[in-house]
């Protein structure tokens, strides 16, 4: 793209906010405020696109580092996410036609957009309509996702954050219960959709001393039968149970355990959430054994309490390297974690083609699933302890144990 003028640039948060996704929005604007010869403003859009289409733009210039610097501390989405499906440019042909009017009125030429796999389908859309209609855009994806299901990548922004605030509540959970000679069924339910990645993340509990009983994940059928056969022959045994449950899970001929009512979003997903609550009843009624459910629902999702060292040095990284993509003419790519090694743990940075992510998604591999389906492997250990360790220690709380 030829220079003949300042530009201005402009950013969006979309999909459900992570610890990080705002020190991805820091890691931008620092690179941004480098290159004042080329770079004139740095807009964000107040709740995304709907934002955008509404010209509600928030001018970010006007802020001092020492302000912007909150941004790594801040949970939430920071200048307001959305979950707004743009439809392709026949149906919508309005709305794109107004989204380029509006970057051209602003003199906006380099366009970001941090979201997820529905987020890289809508900056797809606008950067393949920017180039039919012939408008200067440099489009770029910058990665988020607690779900850890985009494709291409070794991992996603948030992921790290969220297994370790999961796998520190589940450890609580395990030590408040063994507190007793005889406890209960203790059933937590989390977040992930169609994958288990997150759900996958209890079995760092075991870092700490902690032990999840039994994993299920969206990856393998769930069997009713098997699990209850399960529950009751442990806790028979311990006289406590640990039970940590994917919110996606499904039986053999496709349907969701537990939902309530399988209502859909603007892309079509279905709003999951109860099977903690089906299932803790459900032994209750059952197997007469007394039971407590936990969903960790928003908390594991946007926490700032125990982010990830390694997350947000991460998260920084991407906004950087989306900004010096736009710089360097790319358009139409997404900026994607690639592991060069676990141990010493190391990554690199790579622009990949946006259409290799929209809307695909990256389902947890069967070798990390045990052979019986109701547990996770020690191979996870090599993947995950790297994502959430830091110069203290592995991630976890240190605790007291009787020998």
């Amino acid at each position: 793209m030829e220079q003949k003028k300042k530009i201005n640039i402009i950013y969006g948060q979309s999909g459900g906010p992570t610890s990080v996704i705002n020190s991805s929005a820091y890691g931008l604007i620092k690179e941004a405020k480098k290159h004042k010869d080329i770079i004139d403003k740095i807009y964000a859009m107040h709740f995304g696109i709907e934002g955008l289409l509404n010209e509600d733009l928030l001018d970010l210039s006007k802020y001092t580092d020492k302000e912007l610097k909150k941004l790594l501390s801040t949970p939430g989405a920071a200048f307001g996410s959305n979950r707004y499906k743009l439809n392709d440019e026949i149906t919508d042909k309005e709305k794109y036609e107004k989204i380029i009017s509006i970057f051209d009125k602003y003199n906006i030429h380099y366009f970001f957009y941090n979201g997820g796999n529905d987020s890289m389908e809508t900056i797809l859309k606008i950067s393949r309509y920017a180039k039919k209609v012939g408008y200067d855009l440099n489009s770029i994806g910058i990665p988020k996702t607690i779900d850890n299901d985009l494709a291409e990548m070794d991992h996603s922004p948030g992921y790290p954050s969220a297994i370790r605030y999961i796998a520190n509540s589940v450890s609580q959970i395990y030590y408040d219960d063994k507190s007793y000679l005889s406890g209960r069924v203790n059933i937590v339910e989390i977040m992930g959709r169609n994958a288990g990645w997150l759900t996958a993340g209890t079995k760092l509990a075991e870092l700490n001393g902690a032990h999840v009983d039994l994993i299920y994940v969206p990856e393998v059928p769930f069997s009713l039968e098997n699990f209850l056969n399960k529950v009751i022959e442990i806790y028979n045994h311990k006289k406590h149970c640990l039970v940590c449950i994917s919110e996606g899970i499904r039986n053999k001929d496709g349907k969701l355990i537990g939902t309530i009512k399988e209502e859909e979003d603007a892309f079509g997903h279905a709003q999951l959430g109860g099977v903690s609550v089906y299932l803790s009843h459900l032994i209750t009624e059952k197997l007469k054994i007394k039971t407590r459910y936990f969903e960790l629902s928003l908390l594991q999702r946007s926490n700032s309490i125990i982010p990830s060292s390694v997350d947000t040095k991460e998260a920084i990284k991407v906004g950087e390297k989306a900004l010096v993509a736009a710089l360097k003419g790319k358009n139409g790519k997404i900026v994607a974690i690639k592991r060069v090694s676990s141990s010493p743990y190391k990554v690199k940075y790579v622009t990949l083609d946006i259409s290799k992510v929209a809307n695909k998604e990256r389902t947890l591999p069967l070798k990390y699933i045990n052979k019986e389906g109701n547990n996770i492997t020690d191979e996870f250990f090599v993947y995950a302890i790297p994502l959430i360790k830091d110069k203290k220690g592995n991630g976890l709380f240190d605790v007291f144990r009787i020998d």
